[in-house]
């Protein structure tokens, strides 16, 4: 209630009519909450563990302002995935530990909505959707294992949202503190393991890689002057 009396005192330093370019970039925050921690199969007395690490997303942010208080926003990000595969047996207790990486480019198409808490501080939230670009299937491998991760389709859209705080500056831009969450529809990849000693394979399994993630937002937005369309003189 107060931040909506806040967002009514105060005037809304303009955002309607202008179109703005920004940066961003997005550490990526796994959490076992929104079901990205690590999965397990076990065969026989051989273990598969996969973990997601910390990546990274970054881009640029294309907005553009209908209203004082909605505006549109998309962009094009690259995105790099971070994950631990460990391998253990424990007849012999062997552990072997490695990584590999899913590179993934997006777009996003958002809607935003604007809340003003102060005279160039705005809290904003946005909603819409994400078309995921996967260009290849991935692969590792090491004397004791193979890897193999086959994308499920070579586009995968998903569900975006995120919240945020907004420092406006008269002529110096925008700077932007948040955090999203990203949802694909569809799993993205699924991901196969194989372990082998002296060449022998003794177990594989399968992963479902779902693809959630949550990210810090930190943005920057170059100054734009609002946009006039001319008006005939009658």
């Amino acid at each position: 209630m107060l931040v909506i009396v806040l967002g009514q005192i105060c005037p809304l330093q303009a955002q309607q009519n202008v179109t703005t370019f920004g940066l961003q970039f997005k550490p990526i925050i796994s959490s076992e909450i929104i079901n990205t921690g690590p999965q397990v199969s076990t065969v026989d007395d051989i273990s598969f563990t996969i973990e997601p690490n910390q990546g990274y997303s970054f881009g640029m942010v294309i907005r553009k302002g209908f209203t004082p208080q909605i505006s549109l926003e998309t962009g094009i990000n690259f995105t790099r995935r971070n994950f631990e595969l460990t391998i253990t047996e424990d007849s012999t207790g062997f552990r072997g530990v490695s990584d590999f990486r899913y590179v993934i480019y997006e777009i996003p198409i958002l809607g935003l909505i604007y809340v003003q808490m102060g005279r160039q501080v705005y809290l904003n939230t946005a909603f819409g959707a994400s078309l995921n670009f996967l260009p290849s299937n991935w692969d590792s491998f090491d004397t004791y294992f193979e890897h193999f991760s086959r994308r499920n389709s070579w586009l995968i859209p998903s569900l975006l949202a995120n919240v945020g705080v907004e420092y406006r500056t008269p002529k110096k831009g925008y700077y932007y503190f948040g955090f999203s969450y990203h949802r694909p529809f569809t799993e993205i990849t699924t991901a196969g393991v194989l372990y082998k000693k002296n060449q022998r394979e003794q177990a594989r399994t399968f992963f479902d890689i779902s693809g959630n993630y949550l990210t810090i937002d930190l943005r920057y937005f170059f100054h734009e002057a609002p946009e006039y369309k001319n008006r005939k003189k009658r």
